[in-house]
C-alpha cells in the first residue's frame, strides 16, 4: 500500500503540472485571438468608443476608450498622417490554477493591433 501511495502522488503532481503549462499555453493563444478579433472587429465596423480618459495621453491625436460590446478591452487609437488610425487594444486575463505551480493562476494582458482606414 505505502508502494502505490509514493507512486501515485509525484504522478498526479507531475500530470497536474503538466495539465496547468498546456492549459496555460492554449488559454493565452486563444485569449490573444479574440482580443485580436475584436480589435479587428471595431477597425472594420468602425465602432464607437466610450472615451474613459479623454483625449490627453500626451499626444493630440491619441485618445483611449473602452468598446461597448467588450467591457474589458481597452482600446488606444493612434492617428496616423496619411488619414485612419492604428488601433492598439489590450485586455487583463486571469486563468484559474490547476496545479500547485501557480497558487493564484496565471494574470497577464493580452494586446491585438489593427489599422483602420477611416477617420474617427
Amino acid at each position: 500500500m505505502t508502494e502505490s501511495v509514493l507512486v501515485i502522488i509525484p504522478l498526479l503532481i507531475t500530470f497536474l503540472s503538466v495539465l496547468q503549462i498546456s492549459t496555460g499555453v492554449m488559454g493565452r493563444a486563444v485569449a490573444t485571438n479574440v482580443v485580436q478579433g475584436q480589435v479587428a472587429k471595431y477597425a472594420i465596423d468602425g465602432s464607437s468608443v466610450a472615451s474613459t480618459t479623454g483625449t490627453g495621453v500626451g499626444t493630440s491625436g491619441v485618445t483611449a476608450g473602452v468598446i461597448p460590446s467588450a467591457p474589458d478591452l481597452s482600446l488606444k487609437q493612434i492617428e496616423l498622417p496619411g488619414g485612419g488610425s492604428l488601433l492598439i487594444g489590450t485586455q487583463p486575463i486571469h486563468q484559474v490554477a490547476v496545479s500547485p505551480l501557480l497558487g493564484g493562476g496565471d494574470n497577464y494582458e493580452a494586446t491585438g493591433i489593427a489599422i483602420s482606414e477611416q477617420a474617427p
